[in-house]
């Protein structure tokens, strides 16, 4: 061999040549597969669930492994509607596109990188348009990444019982990591209905108007019987058309997924024969205690008829991420405000009751909160809307029907009773004991009260949003006063020095057009 080779040296230049080609085209194929190459998942499953009791009323592969698409943005949603919910964003919010989202692929709303959107737009750019780069959006504004975000959909899904549902990313693109099941979809088509059913008429939207477009709802089978919900599509290659919705009508609920079809066409007519099949076999009445999906954060007795977490997994709003609450410290120029602890010989006084009742974002978060009803352990450790509240809230009135969605009635801790105020809930803004003041306030003064969080830190970003969207607020002093309530221990976030009931009346007045809460009241 080695005389053949020495007679033909351009041959064996070519040859070594042609291998280390191979070798590096080989390398590249490899290392661009997982992005562009991801199992063929184009199989149908679907399932049929009674929301009201929990039972599976049809199923067919219901715990086979299926890529969600843009079904996986229902879970952004719901992450995003745990933040509005937990007070850490309003509707109104603005939120910055950055070049990440603003690159991603088509279906998109086009904003540029650097341009704003308000959170309900996105919310509307999501279930209409199915737009991947408002997701991304969110995405970001929320978790500071959007693999962050990813994560926290996940453990929100692990949380509710999708022990089978792994995200990836905040809009369903092609990702082999990102799987789930219809049984998973079901639960979260539940949950989203009874935890958050003051914002679940978004997913009715029909259309979309912005920058001058209108854009329609993708879902075709939206008012079907006069009874179907939107929720959302999905699609992409490797998994085919999805659809995650449900139906409600004569007191009945049904949710229903379907996956895998070759077209739209097939997968809408299919959902339709499921509903006029299945909705007449729903219970009508109460939600029973079997299909309560467990609010993430709440785990206890509740028992859920499709799946239970093995182990309590906590995923409810955290604190303002750091980098967010740097961006509106800089922006308002707020500086921290040193603790000053009180006089231990000092008497503890009530709270004054304030000249204006209205509820705390916390307490509206009550009124609507679908919570078990057995009494439930508390989490002190844990930044969770239930360390805002007693963790042993009574259930409310189920959600209403179809077109008529209301908060639930009033939450109570057991054996709490206000004899004046009937029914009324329970206002952290100005009930529960004193435990420390924070810092001196003087005798007399009017002081403005913008909520109460879990957490010293909570407080003082609500504190920085707020000069944040009221720019006067930078020269009245911000504190932060430590109280106590059914044994847990919570942070209202105030301002002071306004000069009379006018002028902090006139400031909440200011605070309520920027959808903050806000009482006024003398110190």
């Amino acid at each position: 061999m080695t005389s053949f080779l020495a007679k033909t040296p351009l041959r064996a230049i070519f040859l070594r040549a042609a291998a280390a080609f191979l070798v590096v085209v080989g390398i590249s194929l490899s290392a661009a597969a997982p992005a562009h190459s991801i199992e063929n998942l184009r199989k149908y499953a679907g399932i049929v669930v009674d929301a009201k009791s929990g039972k599976i009323l049809y199923e067919d592969q219901a715990d086979s492994r299926r890529y969600p698409a843009s079904v996986a943005k229902v879970m952004t949603l719901y992450v995003l509607f745990q933040e509005l919910q937990a007070g850490n964003l309003s509707l109104s919010t603005k939120m910055t596109v950055s070049r990440h989202a603003a690159a991603a692929v088509p279906t998109k709303l086009g904003l540029r990188a650097g341009s704003t959107i308000s959170v309900e737009d996105a919310i509307k750019a999501l279930v209409t348009l199915s737009a991947n780069d408002m997701a991304r959006v969110i995405a970001e504004h929320i978790s500071g990444t959007e693999s962050k975000f990813a994560e926290r959909m996940t453990a929100t899904a692990r949380a509710m019982g999708m022990r089978n549902t792994t995200y990836r990313n905040a809009s369903g693109l092609p990702d082999g990591g990102q799987v789930t099941t219809v049984r998973d979809q079901a639960i979260l088509g539940i949950a989203i209905y009874q935890h958050f059913s003051q914002y679940y008429g978004y997913f009715q939207t029909t259309a979309f108007k912005y920058g001058g477009k209108t854009y329609g709802n993708h879902n075709r089978v939206l008012g079907y019987m006069g009874a179907v919900d939107g929720i959302k599509t999905g699609y992409i290659n490797a998994a085919g058309s999805n659809l995650l919705t449900a139906a409600r009508k004569d007191n009945r609920h049904i949710v229903i997924v379907a996956f895998g079809f070759n077209s739209a066409a097939s997968r809408d007519e299919k959902v339709r024969q499921l509903v006029s099949t299945y909705l007449t076999k729903g219970r009508q009445g109460d939600y029973l205690q079997t299909a309560m999906v467990p609010v993430p954060g709440r785990q206890g007795n509740t028992q859920f008829a499709l799946a239970q977490p093995r182990k309590p997994t906590f995923a409810m709003p955290t604190p303002m991420p750091d980098f967010r609450l740097a961006q509106l410290v800089a922006a308002n120029g707020a500086q921290p405000q040193v603790a000053v602890a009180a006089a231990a010989a000092a008497p503890v006084l009530p709270t004054p009751v304030p000249t204006d009742l209205g509820l705390a974002p916390a307490v509206q978060a009550a009124n609507v909160l679908a919570a078990p009803t057995q009494a439930q352990p508390t989490y002190p450790n844990q930044d969770v809307i239930g360390a805002w509240l007693s963790e042993t809230y009574n259930l409310g009135a189920p959600p209403s029907a179809l077109g008529s969605t209301a908060p639930s009635a009033p939450l109570l801790p057991p054996g709490e009773v206000n004899a004046n105020a009937g029914d009324q809930p329970v206002d952290l803004m100005h009930s529960g004991s004193v435990t420390q003041t924070a810092e001196a306030v003087p005798a007399g003064a009017w002081i403005v009260q913008i909520g109460a969080g879990p957490s010293e830190d909570s407080a003082r970003a609500m504190l920085s949003d707020a000069a944040g969207k009221v720019g006067s607020l930078g020269d009245f002093r911000s504190y932060v006063e430590r109280f106590e309530k059914n044994g847990q221990t919570f942070f209202r976030a105030r301002f002071v020095g306004f000069g009379d009931r006018n002028a902090a009346t006139a400031m909440c007045d200011r605070l309520k057009d920027q959808d903050l809460a806000c009482l006024a009241m003398q110190g």
